[in-house]
Formats: structure tokens, C-alpha cells, sequence
């Protein structure tokens, strides 16, 4: 289905009439401003961050590390405001991300963790970490923010799955034998909290590149209040008269015009809906389509059709800039959309601030 979307843009006009011997100059007047005026374009918007983590991406691009199972992520670990560089070898069991942030002016390694090539991150617990769960025991750890580097705060084993086979149950905390009590103990602050995984949002394509560095973080220098107003509206009202699980959200460009989407998932159930808010003149509207397995949508940069995928692999395409969806197929630019942000009042602040 291709959606149609009024993207016409009302531009400021201005005349200035000079006439020999006359005096007199007429005022310049504007047109108001409609939804669809941003205060810039995103590539317009500097941060401190692009040139080194592109450098950074295109070093890992052409290094022996790198395949076609390789993805990044750009996620704010620390609550600075600035997001860390994610950057995911591969989907393969025991693999890690190495994470990148912003020292002063020079980026540099801060921790790596995960398995699957991904890792949660627990905003509330300030933690990073992962479990891996084997054939009868479950193995993982939990990392937290220490002199400006994830550093391990606790790692942990059982083999409780392996009690149906007669094994010797054990509980183990940093390497040490302990009690199920001390073991809930010590998990308790993580298990808790509430946590998404990253990683693996962006491939390596050119396209999938200069979008997550120029535009997937510009989107609050690019809307005007008025704007951000209208989406935190549309958020908070979904928060506040829904009961829903695992809600999230995210600011996406789906037709790259540089005026953005606002993207829901509802949940992570695969019959989940996801809403899509746009801006129209004066309007905000809204469109429903189906989700991935996990909740969200793929977009693709290179065709500017977003996409969802079900069990058996069967895609679902819709465009907003009237691509031809007939026969599409994935490029090698494309990302995971619409669970950037859990449904929070303080994620919808902090998003549209």
C-alpha cells in the first residue's frame, strides 16, 4: 500500500517594490508557519559526535571483523545526552558489542558485553548487561557506569535447567558458589528494572549510515516547539489512556523529506499495532499498520519503504513517499524502527525536549 502524504510546504514570500522617485517602501510580509515548517534541515544540524563515530563505522566497515551479519546501534548508555556507538560484529552466540562514546573531543571504548551480538540496557539501573541461556544453565553478567567506563558489577551461572537430568544445582555470583537467597539477592536491582535490547538496529549500508549520523539524533534542533508539542501530546495521551506493556516509541523520517514521523509500538507481541503520526498543514494524522515479530517495523533508506516481517518471512510494505512497493526487496540500508524509546513520561520528555 502506498500512502499518500501532502508534503507541499508553504514557503516565506517577500516583495520589495523600488520605484524611481517614489519614497515610499512596502512592508515585507511572511506566510504563518504550518506543521510542516522545521527550524532546519537535519543534515544541517553539527554534533559533536558525527565525524568520529562515521570515521569509526567506516574503519569497522573495512576491517577483517566486518560481514554482512555486521550491525550498529546509537543509543545515550550514560544520560548525558549524547549517544554511545554501538557496533555489533555479528548475530552469532558469543558475540559482544563494543561500545564507543565521546571523551572530550575523541571517541573511545568504553566496555563490551553481550552475547547474540546484543545486550539490554536498563536505563532505571544505569546497567548494561546480558544472559545467555544454555543446554540446562544460564550464564550472563551486569555492568554499571564507574569512573566513565561500564565496568562489571556482577556476573552469574545456574544450571537449574539441568535439575530434570539429576545434576547438583549451583548457584554462582562472581565466580563464587552461593545460596538461591543470596543469588536473588544480588540480581534482585537488575531483574527489576526495566530493559530493551540494542545493538543491532542499523546495517552497514551507505544509506543506513548517514542516516543514523545526520539525521536520527538532529530531530530536536529540527522541530519547532509547536511541533514537538503535537507528537509529546500524541504520546502522552496514549500513555495515559492505555494499558499497554512494552509500549515504545521513535522520531523517524519514513519519507525523508526532513519533516519526521512519530512511530508507536504498542507492544512486542507479534499482532501488535504500530501507529504512525504524521504532520500535515495544520494537522496531525495518523496511520495503523501491522508490526514485526518484536513490536516494530523496518525501514529501508535506499527505497523509502518501511516493512514488517512475520514468522515465516512474508513482508508487509507500505511507503509514504509513494515508492513502487510491487516486487520490493530489502537494500543494504535499512534499520529497525518504532522501539528507540520505551513509552515513559520521562523518555517522551527527554525525546522532545
Amino acid at each position: 500500500m502506498t500512502i499518500n502524504k501532502k508534503t507541499s510546504i508553504l514557503a516565506a514570500c517577500a516583495v520589495l517594490s523600488i520605484c524611481a522617485g517614489c519614497s515610499e517602501t512596502k512592508k515585507v510580509e511572511s506566510l504563518p508557519l504550518t506543521l510542516l515548517d522545521t527550524n532546519m534541515a537535519p543534515q544541517d544540524v553539527e554534533l559533536k559526535w558525527q565525524k568520529d563515530y562515521e570515521t569509526l563505522l567506516s574503519s569497522f566497515k573495512n576491517s577483517d571483523q566486518f560481514s554482512d551479519k555486521s550491525m550498529f546501534d546509537l543509543t545515550d548508555l550514560t544520560g548525558d545526552g549524547t549517544p554511545e556507538l554501538i557496533i555489533s560484529p555479528s548475530d552469532e552466540v558469543n558475540t559482544q558489542c563494543i561500545i564507543y562514546t565521546m571523551r572530550g573531543v575523541k571517541a573511545e571504548n568504553i566496555a563490551t558485553i553481550g552475547s547474540y551480538g546484543q545486550f539490554d540496557y536498563l536505563p532505571a539501573a544505569e546497567a548494561v548487561g546480558y544472559a545467555y541461556n544454555g543446554d540446562g544453565f544460564v550464564i550472563g553478567e551486569y555492568q554499571t557506569l564507574q569512573d566513565g567506563f561500564f565496568q562489571k558489577d556482577v556476573s552469574f551461572y545456574n544450571n537449574t535447567e539441568s535439575a530434570s537430568s539429576g545434576a547438583f544445582i549451583k548457584y554462582e555470583i562472581n565466580g563464587e558458589d552461593v545460596t538461591l537467597a543470596k543469588y536473588e539477592e544480588a540480581l534482585h536491582p537488575y531483574k527489576e528494572a526495566t530493559a530493551f535490547k540494542t545493538g543491532r538496529k542499523y546495517t552497514f549500508g551507505d544509506d543506513a549510515i548517514k542516516y543514523a549520523i545526520y539525521y536520527s539524533e538532529s530531530w530536536s534542533s529540527v522541530l519547532r516547539d509547536e511541533q514537538k508539542k503535537a507528537f509529546s501530546d500524541r504520546l502522552s495521551a496514549i500513555l495515559e489512556n492505555a494499558d499497554l506493556k512494552d509500549a515504545a516509541f521513535e522520531i523517524v523520517d519514513l519519507d525523508l523529506n526532513n519533516v519526521p514521523e512519530l512511530v508507536v509500538s504498542t507492544g512486542i507481541l507479534s499482532d501488535s499495532q504500530v501507529r504512525i503520526f504524521y504532520f500535515d498543514t495544520n494537522d496531525v494524522k495518523e496511520i495503523d499498520v501491522s508490526c514485526d515479530t518484536d513490536g516494530g517495523l523496518h525501514y529501508d533508506m535506499t527505497s523509502k519503504v518501511f516493512y514488517a516481517t512475520d514468522f515465516d518471512g512474508k513482508l508487509q510494505c507500505w511507503s509514504m513517499a509513494g515508492a513502487d512497493i510491487n516486487n520490493f526487496k530489502p537494500s543494504e540500508s535499512n534499520m529497525k524502527c518504532g522501539r528507540k524509546n520505551l513509552l515513559t513520561a520521562d523518555s517522551i520528555a527527554k525525546a522532545l525536549a
